[in-house]
């Protein structure tokens, strides 16, 4: 029998129970499956129950229902169309599919979804002035306040420029609509809203989806949709214990009746007629961004779901943009399927007419927000000054600074604190102090030593792809790596420092990791010290070598040195 394509008498829906994929979210035209791609990313695969498609979030793969089950039986797409005929048409089964653990209800085996009506989806301008007239409806509360302004950096001022909202109580789903309507805005064909079993308009907010409302902009200025940071990460049941959950998403009634999806719109915030802009991942991260460096961000949301990015990249050109820079997380050296996705911006910027350049930062911080709130908070801190022992010991400063600091502590007009404790000396240094530089130095001297070290990083010069580039010894291991991989190391610095006699292995490696910060010695052209690096102690008697671990850890290790690229910069 010959078929046509949208007359097969089976969907999308029966190939993924056919191919045991594991469904862990379901909506009304829609469910998402873990993605056979991708294998531990769960979730992330939507297979498109109306148009029987399917794409993966995460990795970017995407096709019709055929091209799905042709890639994972290995065969062409002509061959699984006959296949699935021959499987499905009659209700058969098939033995020897890729084996995966299913929680497919047996009431979906077979069955092809009647989607629910949506509503067409409104003007442009229409969804801007319904999403800013209820966001003035909105307010903030003290907790994301003071997130935002302690561990986002912003100002209140900033909170305002980017219009950040908490969302309302789930008591008032229905009220926003009503008052809305009530003073002329549209909510149908908005993203958000949607009518309810009882025929009221209602706000897509309810208590597990608590949070910050980020609005989405085009390059227009119009906010076209919004996303959730969520309060409490939404983790599938069973799920790792180390995930981290979905913390993103999308105001949006795409399963709703009469609902609008949000689809996922390219967002631009700052000047669009900018001859820079940088592009990064989500509308918080960018907005953040964009208010630390005063640069105009794009954001996507997923280094592969680039949907849209093309024709916005026309149009920026077409206005005077010249360069995108890259500016995506610092997953791209280890991710595989971020490594894609830069190389895919790169590749558009390029067909479109403009260049493109990656932008690197210190690795220890994901991304450009955080590390520009890090600069930010370090040059705070620059004010907080090391007493002068404390300083000497770690070998910042000569004897004579001793009596540099006494001067200023003499000149000042607060003296909040004795002289003695202002340097930072015991009884016995401060009556040294008081005999002359020779006395203190015969005290001093011998509480520090001399320690040498050297610095390996994994080379990543010719855009590599490392699994545990900058990532904690576990996922060294889970790469299947005993020990650091010297092959895949360059050896980046071999100095000395000066540190207390009596100090701890980890404390030296501490004041290792904070010399080779953002602020480097001349010379250095090494990066910022980070999980991954392999730091070296060393002296006449034996080598000791330890491996940079998260949170300002360090854990022995076995290394091979001689098998190190032997490229050595930053001699100090």
């Amino acid at each position: 029998m010959f078929y046509l394509y949208d007359e097969y008498p089976f969907s999308i829906l029966d190939i993924a129970h056919l191919l045991r994929l594991t469904i862990r979210r379901e909506l009304a035209d829609s469910v998402y499956v873990d993605c056979p791609f991708c294998q531990k990313r769960k979730g992330k695969l939507n297979l498109n129950l109306v148009k029987d498609v399917w794409r993966c979030n995460r990795c970017g793969k995407s096709g019709h229902m055929f091209e799905l089950y042709a890639q994972l039986r290995g065969l062409q797409v002509s061959e699984a169309k006959l296949e699935l005929i021959d499987l499905l048409a009659d209700g058969k089964t098939v033995e020897g599919v890729p084996t995966r653990a299913t929680s497919m209800p047996s009431g979906q085996q077979g069955a092809r979804r009647v989607p629910v009506a949506q509503s067409t989806r409104a003007a442009p301008e229409e969804i801007d002035r319904t999403m800013r007239a209820m966001l003035d409806m909105l307010t903030l509360t003290p907790a994301h306040r003071e997130h935002l302004h302690s561990k986002r950096g912003l100002s209140d001022e900033q909170i305002e420029y980017l219009k950040l909202r908490s969302t309302p109580s789930y008591k008032l789903r229905h009220t926003i609509p009503h008052r809305l309507m009530g003073r002329g805005f549209t909510v149908a064909g908005v993203p958000g809203f949607f009518v309810d079993k009882h025929g009221k308009w209602t706000a897509n907010f309810t208590t597990w989806t608590s949070g910050i409302l980020v609005p989405s902009r085009s390059i227009d200025g119009l906010i076209c949709g919004a996303q959730i940071r969520l309060d409490k990460p939404i983790k599938d049941d069973g799920a790792d214990p180390d995930e981290e959950g979905t913390k993103y998403i999308w105001f949006s009634t795409s399963s709703k009746q009469q609902g609008t999806g949000s689809g996922s719109p390219v967002n631009l915030i700052g000047d669009r007629y900018a001859r820079t802009i940088y592009i990064t991942e989500g509308a918080l991260k960018a907005g953040i961004a964009h208010c630390l460096i005063k640069r105009t961000f794009l954001s996507i949301q997923g280094a592969n779901n680039l949907s849209g990015l093309e024709d916005v990249f026309r149009q920026l050109h077409e206005t005077g943009t010249q360069l995108i820079v890259e500016a995506l997380d610092t997953d791209k050296f280890s991710n595989p399927d971020v490594a894609k996705g830069a190389q895919k911006i790169y590749l558009l910027a390029k067909r479109c007419g403009m260049q493109c350049r990656s932008l690197t930062w210190n690795p220890n911080y994901k991304g450009i927000d955080d590390w520009q709130l890090a600069i930010r908070k370090n040059k705070r801190q620059e004010g907080i000054k090391m007493k002068f022992k404390e300083q000497f010991l770690a070998g910042r400063c000569s004897l004579s600074q001793a009596w540099v600091n006494a001067q200023t502590w003499k000149n000042s007009s607060e003296q909040e604190t004795g002289l003695q404790e202002y340097l930072g000396l015991n009884e016995a240094e401060y009556a040294a102090f008081q005999a002359g530089e020779e006395a203190l130095k015969q005290v001093l001297l011998p509480q520090r030593r001399r320690q040498e070290f050297r610095i390996y990083q994994l080379d990543l010069s010719a855009g590599q792809v490392i699994p545990f580039a900058f990532q904690g010894i576990k996922a060294m291991f889970e790469a299947g790596h005993q020990q650091p991989p010297a092959k895949a190391y360059r050896l980046v610095c071999s100095g000395a420092l000066t540190v207390p006699a009596g100090q701890e292995k980890d404390d030296a490696l501490r004041q290792i990791a904070q010399r080779y910060n953002d602020d480097f010695p001349p010379g250095y052209t090494g990066r910022s010290v980070a999980p991954s690096d392999v730091l070296e102690l060393y002296d006449e008697q034996s080598r000791k070598y330890f491996y940079t671990d998260q949170d300002g850890k360090f854990v022995p290790v076995r290394f091979s040195p001689a098998l190190v690229q032997n490229r050595v910069s930053g001699q100090v």
